[in-house]
């Protein structure tokens, strides 16, 4: 999985500067068993909410670009598309949503607006150093708002019906217009290789993703 990029083997840091878990440290058995695992918290999502996750943000990318999870990526991003029509609604669902794997025990750390971590599987060491990471999302008036970027600057048929993608050899959905998607969340360069450090920071709070603090 290492290419030219890491040839100067920089320190494992994530797009903040922060200590991260690159996946290229890790054998291909654990990151098959990983996907894998993704795609088991895709059916459950289907049986217990009626939702299909899409691939999103890094893994969206990864897919896309290469079929395979990025490099120097730490976790895998899974969405879903609220069905609710008020921002009520999706407060509900989400908390709905959010009990269920707390009462099954899977969620792991502080949730934060709009997403949280799922527990992976067991690595190397016997740890579980990668987690799946759900966010939401919802559309409203014809387009679509994947928190926390992208407030609304996508039309919702850009993004359903979705189409699939190949993640490590398995089948995910992603959005119709994915590309489009990935001009957008992470620059129109998106096709090139960086490492974390060589990323623009995109960071910002929009007023239209306020509501989900209150949850």
């Amino acid at each position: 999985m290492a290419t030219d990029l890491y040839a100067d083997n920089p320190a494992r840091v994530d797009h903040y500067g922060r200590p991260s878990k690159w996946f290229m440290d890790y054998p291909a058995e654990y990151l098959d068993r990983l996907v894998a695992e993704a795609k088991a918290v895709e059916l459950i999502f289907r049986v217990e909410f009626g939702y299909d996750l899409h691939l999103t943000w890094g893994s969206l990318l990864g897919a896309v670009r290469g079929g395979d999870l990025i490099p120097h990526d730490f976790d895998i991003d899974l969405a879903y598309v609220s069905r609710a029509r008020s921002k009520a609604g999706v407060l509900r669902e989400r908390a709905r949503i959010l009990g269920f794997f707390r009462r099954h025990g899977r969620v792991t750390g502080t949730p934060s607006p709009g997403r949280f971590m799922l527990g992976g599987v067991a690595g190397p060491r016997g740890t579980s150093d990668h987690g799946i990471e759900i966010w939401t999302s919802f559309s409203t008036g014809g387009q679509h708002y994947a928190y926390p970027i992208l407030p609304g600057v996508l039309p919702a048929r850009a993004v359903t019906p979705f189409r699939k993608v190949q993640l490590r050899g398995l089948a995910f959905s992603a959005p119709r217009r994915a590309e489009r998607f990935l001009d957008l969340a992470i620059g129109p360069d998106w096709r090139v290789p960086k490492l974390p450090r060589d990323h623009t920071d995109r960071s910002r709070r929009y007023a239209c993703f306020d509501f989900l603090y209150a949850s």
